[in-house]
């Protein structure tokens, strides 16, 4: 099984062991949305992608808001 560098928030980058060869299997695996962009090794991907040991991967979804409503 790859172990692989996952962002997570404020720690950076942590290893993470895990059982996907691709990032399609990457998101089942770890509840990524379908709608996330996920980075492996700095590139946007597909979900036929593969994940490698030692990749960075990194997943961020935009459906946050903030600010002051008026």
């Amino acid at each position: 099984m790859p172990t692989i560098k996952l962002l997570s928030g404020g720690a950076g980058f942590v290893d993470q062991e895990v059982s996907s060869s691709s990032v399609g299997e990457l998101r089942d695996e770890l509840d990524i949305s379908s709608t996330a962009a996920v980075s492996v090794n700095g590139t946007n991907t597909r979900n036929s992608t593969a994940v490698n040991d030692g990749d960075f991967v990194a997943a961020v979804s935009n459906d946050k808001t903030g600010g002051d409503k008026k």
